[in-house]
């Protein structure tokens, strides 16, 4: 926690918080991607061992360069280079996954009907009513997903509350297999935190995230949060060794009482390397709202 005797010299920040945040393990306990495959009635296993095979080849590639690296400055070019390539990874499943049609046929009532099952982590939904304005920025496949879920979850929706993708439907109702993207890679995340801040300058811009598709998001925002959970999550591994070996530097939010602390660590002039903040429980974040607004 910064000290007492500092509080004075903090910068003034914008009262206004805009809260984005990822959706999958993120929000939800678990991905929902599954969801969708489940519906589907084609086969899908052979898609997810070769998009499986292919992020470990690539992480194995980058693993041998990482142990030779011995600078831990902040490398945002090298960083750059794996997450595009990772990306690219990704972009060709979503090809293979579009051309094979696995998700071709799904009721679209089916889609609102296996989210409504779909649990989110405690204290999400007070978190986002703090908030002037939430956005949920994420590279899910289903926004009628995301929307299903937030609305069991008691939250109300508004169109642009939510920026994702979707699965195109045709006449009948049901899923034609294509997917119209809105956001795909670790870039587009973090070209749609400067699109808000180019609209929306009056605000404190926090995002919340939870695998190697935020960081760049994360580094965009005035704050970002990371969501780390206790226990070793796929996600979270991969994070962690890119934090590790790009040269970002993480502090728990837990010895931060205001987003306006926050702000000064993480916009501080001698900070050699970017600041992420981590936390385990969306209570923690709850807590740093409310005093965001009462100091």
């Amino acid at each position: 926690m910064l000290a007492a005797r500092h509080m004075n010299k903090l910068p003034a920040i914008p009262k206004r918080l805009l809260l984005c945040t990822d959706f999958d393990e993120t929000i939800t306990h678990q991905d929902t991607t599954s969801i969708l495959f489940v519906l589907a009635a084609n086969s899908y296993g052979q898609l997810v061992t070769q998009y499986e095979d292919e992020a470990s080849e690539l992480l194995k590639r980058y693993e041998a360069q990482w142990q030779q690296t011995s600078s831990r400055n902040f490398d945002s070019a090298g960083l750059h280079e794996f997450l595009e390539g990772y990306a690219l990874v990704d972009l060709r499943s979503h090809y293979r996954v579009v051309a094979s049609r696995v998700l071709q046929g799904i009721p679209h009532q089916e889609l609102a009907k296996a989210a409504r099952n779909v649990e989110i982590r405690p204290n999400v939904v007070e978190t986002l009513q703090l908030a002037d304005d939430w956005k949920i920025i994420s590279a899910n496949w289903s926004t009628e997903v995301v929307r299903t879920v937030m609305l069991q979850a008691g939250v109300a929706t508004e169109t642009t509350h939510i920026i994702s993708n979707e699965l195109k439907v045709d006449e009948q109702g049901m899923t034609t297999g294509e997917i119209d993207v809105k956001v795909q890679s670790a870039v587009d995340k973090a070209k749609w935190i400067k699109k808000l801040r180019a609209k929306d300058t009056e605000s404190t811009i926090v995002y919340v995230g939870d695998s190697a598709t935020d960081l760049l998001a994360l580094l965009a925002a005035d704050v970002g949060i990371w969501v780390a959970p206790d226990t070793a999550t796929t996600s979270a591994t991969l994070l962690q060794k890119l934090v590790d070996n790009y040269g970002v530097d993480t502090h728990p939010l837990f010895g931060y009482t205001s987003l306006r602390d926050c702000v000064a660590k993480a916009s501080d002039a001698a900070n050699e390397r970017p600041v992420l903040f981590t936390m385990t429980e969306w209570a923690r974040l709850k807590a740093v709202a409310e005093g965001h607004f009462q100091n």
